[in-house]
C-alpha cells in the first residue's frame, strides 16, 4: 500500500515544496520510498510501502515516451493474468509491477482499464500530451481517495490531512453533516464532515483538466446485478468454494511476510483456514482481545490458529490505553473515529508489524451474504404491516424495554413507513435523539442515503438485497475506511478477500434464500466454512467485535474521565445543549438508559475539531 497526492493548479506553476509537504505528512502509508512528477501546474507525490517488485516499483513511473505518469495506491491482483494479454499485444515491460499493468492498460485501453482491474486501488493518471489527469477509485471503496476543488485548482490525496497543506483549503467543519454523523457514525457519499473535501466515489473516476473537476463517472454500478445464479443451492456451495480458494490465492501474491488478522468471527477464521492451506509454511494470525471477560473473544480466535496449524499472537487492550490512543488515532482517520474498535485494529496492526507487512481480513461477507442480525428486520416487520397501526404501536412499547438493541430496534420501526425504517436501518442513534441534543445544526434529509435506497429498491428483487446494497454503498464504505486508516498509520496493508471481483459477483447472483433464511444468515457461506473450520466457529454467535462503552462511560475509569473532559469543555458550546449533554451522562451513569453510541459521537466530534477543526 502507498499513499498519493497531487495538485493541479489554474494558473501557476506546482511549488515542489508543497508536494513534498503534502507527500510527506502520509509517511506512515509509505516509509519505503517516495517520489514526485512535475508536470507545469501539476504535481504528484508518492510514498510507497513496497510489497511487490521490491526494487522495480519505484513511483511516480511513466510509460516510456513520458506522455502518461501515474502514483498508485493498493493492489492488482489480476496483473499478471492482464500483463500476459498486454504483452501479447506487443507491450514490453521494464519492470514486475502491478504499478507498470496498469500504466500500460490504461494506454492501449483508455479509461476502459478501469473495468478489467481485479484489486483495491486509489490512482492518478497524468496524461501529459492533453493536460488531463485522472482519478480512479476500485468499485467496493477499499482504497481512500479525497479531492478538493478551489478557484486556485483542485488537490487530492490518500488522506485528508495532506489536502490542508495545499494551500487551497482550510479545515472547517460542514455544519449540514454533523446529524448524520451523529445518527449512522459516517458521512455516506462524497460529501464529509470537513466543508470542501469530497470522495472520489468507489467504482467512479473522475476527470481533471485545466485545474477543473468534471463530474465523477462510474465505471462499474451496485445498482446493476448480475444475471441470477440458476442452479442448485449446493452448486452455490461450491461454486463459493471454488471462487473463495482462487480469490484467497491471488491475495496472497506478496514479496514481503504474509499473515490474517483472525478474530475468531467466521469471515475472518475462514479466510485463515484457506490461507493457512495454501500457504508452504505456517503463516501468522493475529487477534486482539479485552480484559472484561464479556467482550474478549481469544478463545475462539485460539480455536481457530490450533485447527489451521497458524503461528498465533495476541494483545489486549485496556481502557487506559483505549483513552489515551484516541485522540492520535483520530488525527490518523482524519474525521471522528465511527467504531470504538479502530482502536484495537491500529493496536493489532502494530503487533502484527513486527512479523509481517500484509495481512487478510475478513471484511465484506456480512454485506454480501447476509449476515447482520438487522437483516431480519424486513422480514420480521412485513407481516405486521396488515396490523392496525395502535397494535403495532403497542408493540413497539412491549419491544423497547427489552434488553436486546435488535429487538428494541424492531420496535422503533414497528409504526414507520417501510422507505424510513430500510433507511434508518443501520443507524445507532435515534434521528430524534440527535436534533434534541444537536439544535442548531440542520440535515438534508440524508440525501445521499436515499438516492441509494430508491436505486435499490428499483433494482434489487427483495428488501434485505436492498439493504445489502444500500450498506454497500455507505456502511461498509465506512468499515473498509477504518480498516485503511488503522492498518496503514503502523504501516501494514490490508486485504479483503471477500472483496475480489468474483466474489462480488458471485453473491451479488444468488438468490435471497441462498444467502439468508429466517433460520440461517450467511447461509451459503457456513457451508462452506463447515469444509475447513470447527462447527463450533462455524455457529457460534455474530458478535461484532463490541467495545465496553457503556461500562466504561458509566464507571469511573480512563473513559469516564476523559467523557467528563469533553462535558466540562467550553468546546461544546454552540455545538450541542450542554444541559441535555450532562442529563444523558446522568442517565447512562444511573444505568437508567444505555446512550454509549451517542455519547461516543460526542467525545469523537469534540476530540476531532479540538485536533483540527479552525
Amino acid at each position: 500500500m502507498c499513499g498519493i497526492v497531487g495538485l493541479y493548479l489554474r494558473n501557476a506553476a506546482c511549488d515542489p515544496a508543497v508536494i513534498a509537504r503534502m507527500r510527506d505528512l502520509v509517511t506512515h502509508r509509505g516509509p519505503d520510498d517516495a517520489g514526485s512528477h512535475f508536470s507545469g501546474p501539476l504535481g504528484l507525490g508518492h510514498r510507497r510501502l513496497s510489497i511487490i517488485d521490491l526494487d522495480g516499483g519505484h513511483q511516480p513511473m511513466s510509460t516510456t515516451d513520458g506522455r502518461l505518469t501515474i502514483v498508485f495506491n493498493g493492489e492488482i491482483y489480476n496483473y499478471r493474468e492482464l500483463r500476459r494479454q498486454l504483452e501479447a499485444d506487443g507491450a514490453a515491460f521494464r519492470t514486475q509491477s502491478d504499478t507498470e499493468v496498469i500504466l500500460l492498460l490504461h494506454e492501449r485501453h483508455g479509461d476502459a482499464a478501469a473495468a478489467q482491474l481485479n484489486g483495491i486501488f486509489a490512482y492518478a493518471l497524468w496524461d501529459s500530451a492533453t493536460g488531463r489527469l485522472l482519478l480512479v477509485r476500485d468499485r467496493a471503496g477499499v482504497k481512500p481517495l479525497y479531492y478538493t476543488e478551489s478557484p486556485r485548482g483542485v488537490a487530492f490525496g490518500s488522506e485528508i490531512k495532506s489536502l490542508f497543506e495545499s494551500g487551497l483549503l482550510r479545515p472547517r467543519m460542514d455544519p449540514t453533516r454533523v446529524a448524520e454523523y451523529v445518527t449512522f457514525r459516517q458521512v455516506a457519499g462524497p460529501d464529509s464532515l470537513f466543508a470542501g473535501v469530497v470522495s472520489v466515489s468507489p467504482g467512479h473516476l473522475l476527470e481533471i483538466t485545466q485545474g477543473l473537476a468534471a463530474t465523477p463517472r462510474p465505471f462499474w454500478h451496485i445498482d446493476r446485478l448480475p444475471p441470477r445464479f440458476a442452479a442448485s443451492f449446493s452448486d452455490a456451495v461450491d461454486a463459493l468454494d471454488v471462487a473463495l480458494n482462487a480469490a484467497v490465492e491471488r491475495q496472497m501474491i506478496s514479496d514481503v511476510p504474509l499473515g490474517t488478522f483472525c478474530s475468531g468471527g467466521i469471515d475472518s477464521s475462514l479466510v485463515t483456514a484457506i490461507a493457512a492451506r495454501k500457504a508452504s509454511r505456517p503463516i501468522n494470525t493475529y487477534s486482539v482481545g479485552f480484559e472484561d471477560a464479556n467482550f474478549d473473544e481469544s478463545h475462539y480466535a485460539r480455536l481457530v490458529a490450533q485447527a489451521c496449524g497458524t503461528i498465533h499472537h495476541e494483545l489486549r487492550v485496556s481502557e487506559a490505553e483505549f483513552a489515551e490512543a484516541l485522540p492520535e488515532l483520530i488525527w490518523h482517520h482524519d474525521l471522528p473515529l465511527n467504531f470504538a474498535n479502530s482502536v484495537h485494529i491500529h493496536a493489532v496492526s502494530r503487533l502484527a508489524r513486527q512479523d509481517v507487512t500484509v495481512v487478510l481480513t475478513g471484511e465484506g461477507a456480512d454485506e454480501l451474504f447476509g449476515g447482520y442480525p438487522r437483516y431480519y428486520i424486513p422480514r420480521l416487520l412485513a407481516p405486521l404491516a396488515a396490523l392496525p397501526k395502535s397494535m403495532r404501536h403497542s408493540l413497539g412499547v412491549m419491544l423497547s424495554v427489552l434488553p436486546d438493541h435488535r429487538l428494541r430496534k424492531l420496535g422503533a420501526f414497528a409504526t414507520r413507513d417501510p422507505r424510513e425504517w430500510l433507511l434508518h436501518n443501520n443507524a445507532t442513534v435515534d434521528p430524534a435523539a440527535v436534533a434534541r441534543l444537536f439544535p442548531s445544526y440542520t440535515t438534508d434529509g440524508f440525501a445521499f442515503r436515499g438516492e441509494r435506497l430508491d436505486a435499490a429498491l428499483a433494482s434489487a428483487p427483495d428488501h434485505v438485497t436492498a439493504l445489502a446494497m444500500l450498506d454497500f454503498s455507505t456502511y461498509l464504505v465506512s468499515i473498509l475506511d477504518r480498516q485503511d486508516k488503522m492498518s496503514m498509520a503502523a504501516s501494514i496493508e490490508s486485504r479483503v478477500p471477500f472483496l475480489d471481483n468474483e466474489i462480488i459477483d458471485l453473491a451479488r447472483s444468488l438468490p435471497l434464500e441462498h444467502r439468508q433464511t429466517f433460520r440461517h444468515r450467511k447461509r451459503v457461506l457456513k457451508q462452506v466454512a463447515l469444509r475447513y473450520l470447527p462447527a463450533e466457529i462455524v455457529y457460534r454467535r455474530k458478535s461484532g467485535f463490541g467495545v465496553p462503552l457503556s461500562h466504561w462511560f458509566a464507571g469511573s475509569g480512563p473513559v469516564s474521565t476523559l467523557l467528563d473532559d469533553v462535558t466540562r469543555s467550553a468546546e461544546i458550546d454552540g455545538l450541542l445543549d450542554r444541559g441535555l449533554l450532562k442529563q444523558l451522562v446522568l442517565e447512562h451513569r444511573e444505568c437508567s438508559t444505555d446512550h454509549s453510541d451517542l455519547l461516543w459521537a460526542v467525545i469523537n466530534l469534540v476530540l476531532w475539531r479540538r485536533r483540527f477543526v479552525v
